[in-house]
């Protein structure tokens, strides 16, 4: 039976849980969790034990040898899957595609899953079958009218994970179909419909053909295309001729490796693997990717190249790692980002565990985040951000203080109305006030300033459902105005001039302070 990577199962809005779980383990990773009992100690870190699910599925997650950010990104993406239809390229969008959809069951099939653990899998199975054409193909966009080749490649090799006999059949037999003789060996363009040959189309054809049938008679003749395809620099273009690149070596690289696995290529591709390994180093070395996409397609040909131990590409997945809050945003690019990353980081783990030697490298892909990705964080982002700043029981009591009296909340509030009541309470405003004496116009004053902030405290007591509640979490507003007006005084009376400023300014601050706290103004302000 596959290990379940109990992810998408609970949501954890209790403030600092990451913190509070790397307390409990003995070397602050996953694995930690498994070497003792952490029932007992849960309540004493503040996690209730209804909580516990967590526990249980980062458990999953070290059985299944998933690290914490693919698991992670498999958590978001549960999260993103539609009632109907497939996947779409993000979170807020209605269109469905093809591709994030395809790279969904590929990561949770790698992963462990199955149509039994993860309903999803099964859901978007379906729907890629009701998008297969007549000719068996699949478009990459559902707008296209013709079936495109590396799609239709990639969802090939995921449906026959799943049961789907028809449909992989003609999915083949379409692949079979519009592979096309070049001058050496045999070749794909992108469809049917395009006559430009090319190594990505190619490899992902051939790859999943392979995995079908590795006795394919047109296997070998696409071998000998792709090895002559190669650039003189080692690595592969799109396009024979072109500027060589990371992903497109890659596609070639996994289909060679795969080949010679099977026996369908021999000795012949080890000169082409080598120069491909130089050329390799010499890139990520001179100019090493910044781009999330390239960055994950780094890593899954390092893994193929066997280089996965070399410090750079290390230092490659830490970069990779280090860029979370775009990866698990609610707003990134599913396909691009979050998937394609989930899946490099998962086929390089994989490769480091089935090593013979266990080797201290990558040992930090273990480890349990001290700050929560954005799409569980339920309370403002600031309080996890501070859990995560000291490793320490007491402090992570110092934090459940602040949450719970909202100190940080209020603190800012008062700062930003403070800020506000010297804009609008302005030089020009004050001089008029203070000019006023106890005549009408005075008395008016009063009336006026004092009326508003009745009706302010009216509005706070519907809110809170208490005027007491209302007027005392007023009380640090009216401070904030006595000490703003102490600190810019305008000589003048006490009454009308100093109330009616100290009033309008106290109402100024309220107003700001309240708006700011209601609307989750402060968890916006800070970038996750």
């Amino acid at each position: 039976m596959a290990y379940v990577v109990a992810t998408g199962l609970v949501s954890v809005p209790l403030p600092g849980v990451w913190r509070r779980l790397s307390m409990i383990s003995i070397d602050r990773t996953i694995s930690g969790l498994d070497e003792r009992p952490v029932v007992g100690q849960l309540e004493e870190l503040g996690i209730p034990r209804h909580h516990y699910g967590v526990v249980r599925a980062v458990q999953s997650w070290r059985r299944a040898a998933v690290p914490p950010d693919a698991a992670f990104a498999l958590w978001m993406l549960r999260e993103c899957v539609p009632d109907r239809g497939g996947l779409p390229r993000r979170r807020e969008a209605t269109a469905e595609d093809t591709g994030p959809t395809i790279r969904y069951m590929q990561l949770a099939l790698a992963a462990g899953e199955t149509m039994r653990t993860d309903p999803a899998i099964g859901h978007f199975a379906g729907w890629i079958m009701e998008c297969q054409l007549e000719d068996g193909s699949l478009p990459a966009n559902l707008g296209v009218a013709y079936g495109e080749v590396g799609t239709t490649a990639r969802a090939l090799r995921v449906l026959r994970q799943v049961e789907a006999a028809d449909a992989t059949r003609r999915m083949r037999n379409f692949l079979i179909g519009t592979s096309v003789e070049a001058a050496h060996g045999r070749a794909w363009s992108y469809a049917r419909e395009e006559p430009t040959l090319v190594t990505g189309a190619t490899s992902l054809a051939a790859l999943a053909l392979l995995e079908i049938d590795p006795h394919e008679a047109l296997l070998p003749e696409v071998v000998t295309f792709l090895l002559d395809a190669q650039e003189p620099c080692g690595g592969w273009s799109e396009v024979p001729g072109h500027e060589a690149t990371i992903h497109n070596t890659f596609n070639v690289v996994r289909f060679l490796q795969a080949a010679r696995e099977t026996g369908t290529a021999g000795s012949e591709i080890d000169d082409a693997l080598a120069r491909a390994r130089a050329w390799f180093r010499r890139k990520i070395q001179r100019r090493p990717p910044r781009i999330v996409l390239d960055l994950a397609y780094a890593l899954r040909l390092a893994a193929q190249l066997e280089l996965t131990q070399s410090r750079e590409v290390e230092r490659l997945a830490m970069r990779l790692c280090r860029d979370r809050g775009r990866l698990l945003s609610p707003s990134s690019d599913l396909y691009a980002e979050t998937e394609i990353a989930a899946i490099a980081l998962l086929e390089c783990s994989r490769h480091l565990d089935s090593l013979a030697a266990v080797l201290p490298c990558w040992q930090w892909r273990w480890s349990l985040p001290s700050v929560p990705p954005p799409f569980l964080c339920r309370t403002a982002y600031l309080y996890e951000l501070l859990y995560g700043l000291f490793h320490a029981r007491w402090w992570i009591r110092t934090v459940d203080y602040l949450v719970a009296a909202s100190v940080i909340d209020r603190a800012t509030g008062l700062l930003l109305g403070t800020i506000a009541a010297l804009g609008f309470v302005d030089d020009f405003v004050t001089g008029a006030l203070a000019s006023t004496g106890m005549d009408a116009r005075g008395i008016a004053s009063i009336i006026l300033v004092g009326g508003v902030i009745v009706l302010w405290l009216a509005v706070k007591c519907c809110a809170s459902s208490s005027l007491l509640y209302a007027f005392r979490t007023s009380l640090w507003s009216l401070l904030a105005a006595c000490l703003l007006t102490w600190l810019i005084y305008t000589p003048t009376d006490l009454a009308p001039g100093m109330l009616t400023i100290v009033g309008l300014r106290w109402l100024v601050i309220d107003v700001i302070a309240h708006t700011a706290g209601s609307s989750g103004l402060l968890n916006r302000l800070i970038p996750r």
